[in-house]
């Protein structure tokens, strides 16, 4: 049985069905203006929720255009583009990133907020480290990377245990 399309796919197809008959059908000379304000004033259906929902004039002429240049995939050109800077934290700088991993590597049971309270602190003796993050950037970062809060392995100190832990923190600092 096949996959019913995406959210991304679905709001590509309902943008082609906006625009589709003007590329199946080019209006005539100067008769483009008054077909995109027809279908500015059409309701169609939200791919999501079926509500009505209208366009406006130059969102569907920016349809129109992005469509018309594309000759191998009209209906691919109008998906949802993605960020160039999809996945990345701006606010978290080098400095910032390889502070937050050596801190984390010397303590894994300290909270986030314990974290991003040490690094404000350490930021006052290291300029290069400013600005800081706020708790929620820093969160996410963490979060995301899997720096999360962790129980300690064991409570007395043994050769074996700061070798086991010494271990997890290479394999965690090599991802990176």
């Amino acid at each position: 049985m096949p996959k019913p399309p995406r959210v991304h796919e679905r709001w590509a197809h309902l943008r082609f069905s906006v625009i589709g008959h003007l590329l199946a059908a080019p209006p005539d000379k100067g008769e483009l203006r008054a077909e995109i304000e027809a279908l500015a004033t059409r309701t169609w259906l939200h791919p999501s929720t079926g509500e009505p929902v209208r366009f406006g004039f130059s969102t569907i002429e920016r349809w129109y255009y992005r469509a018309l240049k594309e000759r191998s995939d009209p209906v691919g050109v109008l998906r949802r583009k993605l960020r160039a800077d999809a996945g990345q934290q701006i606010a978290v700088s080098e400095a910032v990133r390889q502070a937050v991993l050596a801190q984390y590597a010397a303590h894994k049971s300290w909270s986030i907020q314990l974290h991003h309270d040490n690094l404000v602190a350490l930021a006052e003796t290291q300029p290069e480290l400013k600005p800081v993050p706020s708790y929620a950037t820093l969160r996410r970062f963490m979060l995301a990377n899997g720096l999360g809060k962790r129980r300690r392995l064991t409570s007395r100190r043994t050769d074996g245990a700061e070798r086991a832990e010494a271990r997890l923190v290479d394999r965690e600092i090599r991802r990176y």
